[in-house]
């Protein structure tokens, strides 16, 4: 199993991928499913896995009276992400596997975004009950991850692109854990978005 200094170094050298590819339909996509849930101009969010912080910026633009706080494990992606969002009041950056994660408060709104499939998966329970921890009573968690087949089709057929850590993750193995944590499923949708 990879130590978080070896995942925190590939998210480092990938950052450079991530200034490339920026923001994508995948972000606009995230950002519609959190309006659809109640995202509004003065929602807390937090952000786990925000890379460079493109998602970030949207998520900044639309909760502008609000405040995010993005966290990756990646030092280099949060600089990043902090030099091209500064100045923007609202916004805190922190590196951190989550395993680590304090906050003095709850958030609105949690968002995984294509993150988790990239945390071990013996960390789930665990990460689980700390963003649990962080949440009031009508928080919003979004979980945004490929579906497995999809996962599944890359590692047999173009392994090459798969990231250091890139699990498929089955709907009963997410559910226990959140489950586990005390959460509760509100929506779950399977949808295309890159690939049939």
């Amino acid at each position: 199993m990879e130590t978080r200094e070896q995942i925190g170094k590939w998210y480092d050298d990938f950052a450079e991928h991530q200034v490339r590819t920026s923001v994508n339909l995948r972000h606009y996509r995230i950002m519609e499913f959190l309006k659809d849930a109640g995202l509004n101009k003065k929602s807390t969010i937090l952000e786990v896995g925000c890379g460079i912080g493109t998602l970030t910026g949207l998520l900044l633009k639309y909760s502008n009276k609000g405040k995010v706080v993005a966290a990756d494990i990646s030092p280099e992606s949060v600089a990043i992400a902090r030099k091209r969002l500064s100045g923007r009041p609202n916004a805190s950056f922190m590196v951190t596997d989550m395993t680590d994660f304090e906050y003095p408060g709850d958030f609105d709104f949690i968002v995984l975004p294509d993150v988790l499939e990239h945390i071990p998966l013996q960390q789930h329970p665990s990460l689980f009950r700390t963003l649990a921890s962080h949440m009031h009573d009508s928080s919003v968690m979004l979980i945004h991850i490929p579906h497995p087949e999809a996962l599944d089709y890359i590692r047999e057929n173009s392994p090459g692109e798969l990231q250091i850590v890139d699990q498929s993750i089955a709907a009963n193995t997410l559910l226990k854990n959140a489950y586990d944590a005390g959460l509760v499923l509100v929506n779950y949708i399977s949808y295309p978005l890159f690939d049939r």
